[in-house]
């Protein structure tokens, strides 16, 4: 389409205002910034059901990939791996409390800078993007999400900020205005931060979604959409275009929709051509002159600890479904195209269990990075598209991989011993402890991640109930490991053990490690993790609590500086025969070259391992499916590197020395389906 046509096509189609303003169904356009070729717009020609990018028709295959799951040095080589498939645009979110762990605390560096993603992207590949409040689309190869605020994307609280919880908001997501009033302090931060990479002001940003999925929350608050809607334009202006996203039915789009904003839906593979015609049908139900998006179309999916099997499409149906979408002139964006790492404590949980620490989604580019079948799949499939404007580029080599081998882990604390604040003994800050009546929260002591030492004198043993807390209670007394309580895992649910073996002098010693294994997701719900009732033994409330916050690394880039005298010092240390296993385990890594490894914990039980500092995230094998943890290059260095192993429920097979514990380096991932 020619500038002349586009001009001819703005001036019979869409109905102009004397102000000089093209009104459409989504925005108001400024009419001279349109179609001269040299001022950026973004807009829908109602009436071709199709996107103009100044001025010009455009469409997007896209993929997600997530800044926060990928360490900063490995983004340029991610990017690259999408813009070599012959993307246009990726996507991503912006998590909420990410940024602002901490109320009032902001922080957008580092492996947080989003903006500099979306530079090196558009600057390095020239690619657009298409940008999520909620969900928020980069084009040319990228599409950014933004929480709006929510994002799920499997991240803990669905990246709401925890501190949230002691707002006393009575519905999250919804226009309760005690948490709009917290949207929109977030807004006030965010969105001066994207408004210069909008393409009105010449950056790669073409739209914005508000919200995320909304008519699958059940809430259907038309006015809290409405308020981000009109939250969001004041802070960009009304020529930008805002759409949605939901799942193909009537039902969610009726409910996840308000009048102004573009409606979207997502669905995943199928074979079936007359299926997704009628998803794309029900979309233009609600938006009669635009243009097919699938936003989320999925060519793998999430994995929960304790999953025994994995349903995948296979690689041809997803080539059949794109090559069906494509043939109706959608545009699509691939979930996940990389997915990455939830390093540190940020994996979120579903209803039955959570998310595993790896984020690989089977997606087409692997965890690490590496190219697979996938990819090479849709790579060859869109290298066939006559009518494609962004050729694939040459296939990209995957980064060195190695094995190291075992190395002797010893025992630094053991966690029954540990007072709290004295639980990593030198090789972290104390922790934070408070005084009190009845047990505090996680929320309450602003702790929000990891773990809480909860401890307190009993006077007698016998059955020890806690009718409420989340997720995990690992329960010692007079430093020995008695039992775990389970909040809910599946169908196991468990909140009281029987205490024995009491001196009854007074001074028995009750210690509850509590672990937040990462709040709910979907739906979001007002997730609360520590003990969050009285602690009751033989039916008498026990008072007089000591809770400290246990201070382990939150996000990947922290490092510290630990002391390497008392590393030494523990390092000659010995196992005693009678020692349970659970503990702080330090190690050393010695490494000439650095290059991805991936920690093996089979042998191990459940825990959190950290390498120079570094939260690699969670370890289970005693559930699996995921056996390793993914340590990239970057996290490692040329000569010693420290290894610490958080181990909750006791190694066993990797501790059979009474000398040491062993940890395995290999150099591929491990995932057990099916046992």
């Amino acid at each position: 389409m020619n500038l002349w046509t586009t001009w001819l096509f703005i001036t019979l189609n869409l109905l102009i205002s004397t102000n000089g303003l093209v009104r459409t169904s989504y925005g108001n356009w400024n009419l001279e910034r349109i179609g001269d070729g040299n001022t950026p717009s973004f807009l829908i020609d109602e009436s071709k059901n199709q996107f103009l990018l100044d001025g010009l028709p455009f469409r997007y295959i896209s993929g997600s990939i997530h800044y926060f799951r990928i360490p900063r040095e490995r983004w340029e080589e991610r990017l690259g791996k999408v813009r070599a498939l012959g993307f246009n645009a990726i996507q991503y979110y912006i998590p909420w409390n990410a940024h602002e762990l901490e109320e009032g605390n902001h922080d957008f560096s580092g492996i947080l800078d989003f903006a500099e993603f979306s530079s090196m992207a558009f600057h390095k590949y020239n690619l657009w993007t298409i940008l999520r409040i909620g969900m928020i689309f980069m084009v040319n190869n990228f599409q950014i999400k933004i929480p709006g605020p929510y994002i799920c994307g499997e991240w803990e609280n669905g990246g709401l900020p925890a501190w949230l919880l002691n707002k006393n908001v009575t519905k999250q997501r919804s226009s309760d205005p005690v948490f709009t009033r917290e949207v929109e302090k977030w807004f006030e931060t965010l969105l001066p931060r994207v408004k210069p990479l909008l393409r009105k002001n010449g950056g790669p940003v073409l739209m914005l979604q508000i919200e995320n999925e909304y008519g699958s929350y059940g809430v259907c608050d038309k006015q809290y959409l409405r308020f981000l809607r009109d939250l969001t334009r004041a802070h960009v202006g009304d020529d930008v275009l805002l759409f949605t996203t939901d799942g193909a039915s009537e039902k969610l789009l009726k409910c996840g929709t308000v009048e102004g904003v573009f409606p979207t839906v997502d669905f995943g593979p199928t074979d079936n051509k007359k299926d997704i015609e009628s998803y794309f049908q029900i979309q233009r139900k609600y938006a009669p002159n635009a243009p097919f998006v699938n936003s989320e179309y999925y060519p793998g999916w999430l994995v929960l600890w304790g999953q025994k099997r994995q349903d995948l499409p296979s690689p041809q149906t997803i080539i059949n479904g794109a090559q069906t979408m494509y043939s109706l002139g959608a545009s699509m964006n691939f979930y996940m195209i990389h997915g990455g790492t939830n390093f540190g404590f940020w994996n979120g949980a579903e209803t039955e269990a959570p998310c595993i620490s790896s984020y690989d989604y089977d997606a087409p580019i692997s965890e690490a990075g590496d190219v697979t079948a996938k990819y090479l799949e849709i790579r060859k499939w869109i290298k066939g598209l006559t009518d494609w404007t962004t050729p694939p580029l040459d296939v990209p080599g995957n980064s060195p991989k190695a094995r190291y081998g075992k190395i002797k882990m010893r025992l630094a604390h053991s966690n029954g011993n540990s007072n709290g604040n004295g639980f990593m003994g030198d090789f972290t800050d104390p922790g934070d402890c408070v005084d009190s009546e009845r047990p505090l929260s996680f929320e309450k002591m602003k702790h929000f991640l990891g773990l809480i030492a909860y401890q307190s004198k009993i006077n007698s043993c016998g059955n020890l109930t806690i009718p409420s807390f989340g997720d995990f209670v690992y329960v010692y007394l007079n430093g020995k490991y008695i039992d775990t309580l389970t909040r809910r895992y599946y169908n196991l649910t468990r909140s009281s053990v029987i205490l024995g073996g009491c001196r009854n002098d007074g001074e028995d010693r009750l210690f509850l490690l509590v672990e937040n294994q990462g709040r709910q997701t979907f739906e979001t719900i007002n997730d609360r993790k520590g003990i969050l009732s009285e602690v009751y033994l033989n039916g008498e409330a026990v008072h007089f609590w000591t809770q400290c916050g246990i201070k382990l690394p939150i996000q990947s880039e922290e490092s510290q500086d630990y002391n390497r005298k008392a590393m030494k010092k523990i390092l000659r240390n010995k196992l005693s025969k009678d020692n349970q296993k659970q503990g702080v385990f330090v190690g050393v890594l010695e490494v000439e070259a650095a290059a991805d490894t991936w920690l093996d914990t089979t042998g191990w039980g459940k825990g959190i391992a950290i390498v120079n500092g570094r939260n690699l995230g969670r370890y289970w094998p005693t559930e699996g499916p995921q056996m390793t943890l993914y340590i990239p290059a970057e996290y490692l260095k040329v000569g010693d590197n420290l290894v610490m192993m958080v181990e909750l429920e006791g190694a066993t097979d990797a501790c059979t020395s009474t000398t040491a514990c062993v940890a395995d380096f290999i150099d591929h991932p491990i995932f057990h389906f099916g046992k």
